[in-house]
Order: C-alpha cells, then sequence, then structure tokens
C-alpha cells in the first residue's frame, strides 16, 4: 500500500483535473470539429488542444517547479525531478469518428520513474488508475489482469492490423491471431485498460510516443500485469510497447521477437 502523502496528493488532484477534462471534451463529442493535419501526418482537434492547455495549467499552477510534456504543446521546465505527462485524447481518430474508445492520459514521472498513471475513459465512464505500490483500481475498484494461460483462449487486441501487418512483427502476429481465441483491433488506450482490467489478455502497440503508453507503465504492473517494449524493456521511450497478463506477455513477447 502506498503512504506517499504527495502521490496521494496528486492523484487526487490528477482525477480531478482529467474529469474536468473529459467533460470539456465530451461537449464536443459528436459535434462538428476541424480537424488540423499535423506535421506527423496525425489528427488534432480544438477539442485535444484546450484539454492540454487545461490540465498543463493546472499542474504549473499548483507545482510550478515541475516539468509538463504534452502531445501538443512540448516540454515545460526540462529537467525537474517530477516530470507530467499529458496526452489530452489518446485516439483522436476514434473521437473525430464518433467512436467513444478515446481517452485522456496522464502520468507522472519522479526522477526517471513512472509513479502514477490514468486513463480517464470519458464517453465510457471509466477510470483506470495506479501509483507505484497502491495498486490499480478502475471506478475505485480494484483492477487485476486475467490468469488466462492459453493463447487459444485469449483476446488479442492492437490498434490497426495494418500498421501490425508494416512492422518487423506482422507476420508473427498474424501467426498468434490466427491461434488466439479472439483478436480485435480495441487500440489506442483502452486496449491497455481492458487488459489492466482482466477483459483482454494482451494489447500489441508497434508504434507509440512516450505520451500514448506513460500511464500504463505504472498501471499494468499495479494490476499484475507486464508492461514492456519489445526489446523486453519498461522502457516508455522505446516506440513500441505490449500489455499483457503475466501467464501470457513473456510467451507472445518470444514469439514476435523470434518473428522479427
Amino acid at each position: 500500500m502506498n503512504t506517499d502523502p504527495f502521490l496521494q496528493e496528486a492523484l487526487e488532484r490528477s482525477l480531478e483535473w482529467v474529469r474536468e477534462a473529459g467533460e470539456g471534451i465530451l461537449s464536443r463529442f459528436r459535434s462538428p470539429l476541424d480537424v488540423v493535419t499535423k506535421r506527423d501526418n496525425t489528427p488534432v482537434t480544438e477539442a485535444d488542444r484546450d484539454a492540454e492547455r487545461f490540465l498543463r495549467a493546472r499542474i504549473l499552477e499548483t507545482w510550478k517547479d515541475h516539468a509538463v510534456l504534452g502531445e501538443e504543446f512540448g516540454e515545460d521546465n526540462p529537467g525537474a525531478a517530477h516530470r507530467w505527462i499529458i496526452d489530452p485524447i489518446d485516439g483522436t481518430k476514434a473521437f473525430i469518428h464518433g467512436t467513444p474508445l478515446f481517452g485522456t492520459l496522464l502520468a507522472l514521472v519522479r526522477h526517471g520513474m513512472p509513479v502514477l498513471g490514468i486513463i480517464h475513459m470519458p464517453a465510457l465512464g471509466e477510470t483506470l488508475w495506479a501509483t507505484k505500490d497502491g495498486g490499480a483500481f478502475l471506478n475505485g475498484v480494484q483492477a487485476k489482469v486475467s490468469a488466462v494461460d492459453d493463447l487459444g483462449r485469449a483476446l488479442l487486441l492492437d490498434g490497426s492490423c495494418t500498421t501490425v501487418g508494416r512492422s518487423p512483427w506482422g507476420n508473427a502476429w498474424k501467426e498468434m491471431r490466427e491461434e488466439a481465441g479472439l483478436h480485435r483491433g480495441w487500440g489506442d488506450c483502452y486496449g491497455h485498460l481492458l487488459v489492466a482490467t482482466g477483459r483482454a489478455e494482451a494489447m500489441l502497440d508497434p508504434v507509440v510516443s512516450i505520451w500514448d503508453v506513460a500511464p500504463m507503465s505504472v498501471i499494468l504492473p499495479e494490476a499484475g500485469g507486464v508492461f514492456t517494449a519489445m526489446d523486453g524493456t519498461a522502457s516508455i521511450e522505446a516506440g513500441n510497447a505490449l500489455s499483457g497478463n503475466c501467464a501470457l506477455h513473456g510467451q507472445i513477447l518470444s514469439k514476435l521477437q523470434r518473428g522479427t
């Protein structure tokens, strides 16, 4: 059980902030949107930008010496011991298409170690959070990964068969999809949330940025699962990620690595 008073305060404030940001996002959901294509060829809306502005302002009003890195507006106070990482809408394409599988991600890294992570799914009414050594919780109820240890009974997730197919793990993942009990493309943060709450067994993210996965490095271990990059390390900066339960993660990772 986590007894760090700062982390408890940070969690309480963060949960309030992401829910308030989510209300603003929802006010624009399934409404006409001005969509802009960024330099990396990904879309962004004013809902993304406003949510990040809101979260960034709340953090810096509360802790002026903390660093804040966000997908849309870069980093304030780089090099600080405490670093917040924001993805205002993870799954912007889902948001644009009126699909509810998008979320707001917020993580805190302290002295280089992720210690707090939140996935807030405003359209689904689900909030998953964890603190280092404090457990993981979905809407206040303890979250645990599944105990499924047979790939033939497992639900495997990814964001896009096309993206995975173009990755070094494409052929191996295709073989596992065919072997698995079920495969779906419920991607972005929702896939990782499903693994952490025992509703799926693995989520493959072949192309990610740090803000896409920073919360998962806290949430999955605290839910009894495993979060790694494809080289097996727990990095949030490797550009790829695999979440899984303990029973299958190693097997899946090994098969993916052998398939490259």
